[in-house]
């Protein structure tokens, strides 16, 4: 029961998906990021409703599941994939290294230093036992470190404003990321870590914003010729964040880990 209702929860993020592509291209100023029917609120108001309801679905993961603490072969999967999207990312920002600033220079180096740590992390998820990515937690620390930077640029560079939903769904995505992304580490180098419904709800919350909600507002634009490459590729590994997130969210909501059965037996 608990996963048919995170399925359920998973799915409504996926329809508001949906609705927010049918909203980008049918009424949003590519251009400038204008929503050109209706108020921008109701935007805000249903993507808040969702993030409730994940918040609600948080209560049915268990503090450890043993999902997080041992052999994930789909997360291990996903792992890769995204991974594979901060290479491709990375590489997309380096063709680009001349025209880039120092802190485009500096993103881009970190979003190589993701993609070794989603591998890594990638490859310990295939463990039959639980097994750290690598003997220190600096290297997921770093790993992480592209994402607080993106954070930076998208709430303090970016023009906003509550008429640009496109530019603050954005930016909302690059914090859903880093905490999910953060919670990862975490979960990785501390198994034993009562987390089940941080990482529910930062998954799903990844899942909502970077894959649903911001994902089709930058391929709206690059379909149009609005955005780059490189612009396709950053929204595009923020939206595997998103579903990594989902498959660890989905994965949070299973049996809990067996020294948890024991302990609530006593």
């Amino acid at each position: 029961m608990k996963r048919f209702a995170a399925f359920l929860l998973l799915l409504v993020s996926a329809l508001a998906g949906a609705a927010r592509w049918l909203d980008v291209v049918n009424y949003t100023d590519l251009d400038t990021g204008f929503v050109t029917w209706g108020p921008a609120w109701a935007r805000y108001a249903i993507a808040g409703g969702v993030l409730f309801l994940l918040a609600l679905g948080a209560l049915l993961a268990p503090r450890r599941p043993a999902a997080l603490c041992g052999q994930s072969t789909a997360q291990g999967v996903l792992c890769f994939l995204t991974g594979f999207g901060f290479a491709a990312l990375g590489g997309a920002k380096l063709a680009g290294w001349a025209q880039l600033d120092a802190f485009g220079k500096a993103g881009a180096v970190l979003y190589l230093i993701s993609a070794v740590w989603m591998l890594l992390l990638g490859r310990s998820r295939f463990t039959p036992e639980f097994e750290a990515p690598t003997r220190s937690a600096l290297v997921g620390v770093a790993g992480t470190l592209s994402l607080y930077l993106l954070t930076i640029s998208r709430f303090g560079l970016a023009p906003t404003g509550m008429a640009r939903v496109d530019a603050n769904f954005a930016a909302l995505a690059a914090l859903a990321a880093l905490l999910f992304t953060a919670a990862q580490a975490k979960v990785a180098y501390v198994p034993g870590g009562r987390s089940g419904g941080w990482v529910f709800f930062t998954g799903s919350a990844a899942f909502l914003l970077c894959t649903c909600l911001a994902f089709p507002g930058t391929l709206a634009r690059f379909m149009v010729g609005l955005a780059g490459a490189a612009d396709l590729a950053e929204a595009a590994a923020l939206a595997l964040v998103g579903v990594c997130g989902a498959v660890y969210a989905f994965g949070s909501v299973g049996e809990p880990a067996p020294e948890e059965n024991a302990a609530s037996q006593m």
